[in-house]
């Protein structure tokens, strides 16, 4: 009975630690359309979640293994949601903080604010 009790702490402790990364850790993945996370590597897209609650640019454009960063440049906290793609998303972007997505697949990723209603943007990723 103690060594079934034994293995089975071990085994709950394992599944802590696969626990998906959190916005302040990086990267989470498991998928192929790409990862996410903070200090995934150099951007090559930049867009801001303005204080006008817009993304700039609303409409970006990268290939297949670059990353695109979102930085919170106005004063109140936004997200970045990928309905299709929660493990993407980052929750909570607070003011002059940011987040970065790698992605893996080619497609046309739509993502939104979910704390500001119409605050919406498009990724088109191509090649690969």
């Amino acid at each position: 009975m103690m060594v079934l009790i034994g293995c089975l702490s071990a085994m709950t402790f394992a599944a802590c630690d696969s626990a998906p990364a959190g916005p302040s850790e990086s990267p989470v993945s498991g998928s192929p359309v790409g990862s996410a996370g903070v200090n995934l590597g150099s951007p090559a897209v930049h867009v801001s979640a303005t204080g006008q609650l817009m993304f700039t640019p609303a409409k970006a454009t990268v290939q297949v293994g670059q990353i695109v960063e979102w930085t919170n440049t106005g004063s109140v906290v936004h997200t970045v949601t990928f309905t299709s793609y929660p493990y993407l998303s980052d929750p909570t972007l607070a003011p002059a903080g940011t987040w970065e997505v790698k992605f893996n697949k080619a497609g046309t990723y739509a993502y939104q604010c979910t704390i500001h209603a119409g605050m919406t943007g498009t990724l088109v990723v191509t090649g690969g």
